[in-house]
């Protein structure tokens, strides 16, 4: 177990984004003050309103409010919105993730912590041709992090989360089959399954996530970890869970494989957890429940079946 720091002033990327936002509390929770950074107004005063495109601009603010952490939760797209979009990958999430990591350099941030992704690079390996681009762009932008991490001094952690799902996640988004296969069953509306439903995932609370974000902070591990859940679950046994908690039969569709999507994402916590003393915690069971609950808060699936 490492020495853990007392309060920290963090600044949060993607703030307001839903994994973002699961960071926020559990900083505030856990005693840290957070500085938000989105591009929403705010009347906040540790708010940073930016896009991430001015690395100078964005290097000031966080000079100003005495930001000694950064975690990097701003993303554009996922495996299938991204598919083989380079380009949009480079605008989108490159650059911005480039300015971000130039940004904490100038302003001699003592830690980042960025949020990777293990399913995107677990997709690379498992690609025989071109490599999709989102995971192609999570490679690059962990090269990039760590290129300025070492010319600039701070200390990097690089997370590579599985499957993150939880309450929260905006279905519409097409991203989490947690959410989006409870949104479709919750409103009569067919769950499509893109290839073999016996493909299997760890899938990891998204409050899984932020404490160990918050374990990387504190505990100052340094390095790359994958992150996946206490459990690995295939896309039949969702769908079986999701029926069981809103007592609905789903309606399956099976359409061709996006190409895109690893057969089996399995990772490894242990080095991440023997160095922090970090270990996933949430039921997969109960946090389909959660979703599921929070879906119908939001009223989805209210004039359903």
């Amino acid at each position: 177990m490492l020495v853990t720091e007392s309060q920290l002033t963090v600044a949060v990327t993607g703030a307001a984004g839903f994994i973002g936002r699961h960071v926020r509390e559990q900083l505030t929770h856990d005693g840290h003050r957070v500085v938000p950074i989105d591009r929403q107004s705010s009347d906040d005063p540790d708010h940073i309103r930016d896009d991430l495109s001015d690395p100078n601009a964005l290097a000031a603010g966080l000079e100003r409010l005495g930001v000694d952490a950064v975690v990097h939760a701003a993303w554009s797209g996922h495996p299938r919105s991204a598919v083989r979009n380079y380009a949009g990958q480079i605008r989108d999430s490159v650059v911005p993730t480039t300015n971000t990591m130039l940004a904490c350099g100038i302003a001699r941030v003592r830690k980042v912590v960025l949020l990777s992704s293990g399913g995107g690079l677990t997709a690379i390996r498992q690609s025989s041709g071109a490599p999709p681009a989102y995971g192609w762009a999570k490679a690059v932008s962990e090269g990039i992090a760590e290129s300025h991490a070492s010319m600039f001094g701070y200390a990097l952690t690089t997370i590579r989360p599985s499957a993150v799902y939880g309450p929260g996640q905006n279905p519409s988004a097409g991203l989490g089959a947690v959410t989006v296969f409870a949104a479709a069953i919750l409103a009569g509306e067919p769950i499509r399954i893109l290839g073999d439903d016996t493909a299997v995932r760890d899938y990891l609370h998204v409050r899984d996530l932020a404490r160990a974000v918050t374990a990387a902070l504190e505990g100052g591990a340094r390095g790359t970890f994958d992150l996946g859940g206490p459990q690995s679950v295939s896309i039949r046994d969702v769908i079986a869970a999701l029926e069981e908690a809103t007592g609905l039969t789903a309606i399956v569709e099976h359409r061709p494989a996006s190409g895109v999507d690893p057969m089996s994402v399995q990772l490894d916590d242990a080095p991440f957890m023997d160095l922090t003393g970090w270990a996933p915690t949430e039921d997969f069971d109960a946090g389909v429940r959660e979703v599921v609950a929070s879906l119908r808060t939001a009223g989805i699936g209210t004039s359903a079946r």
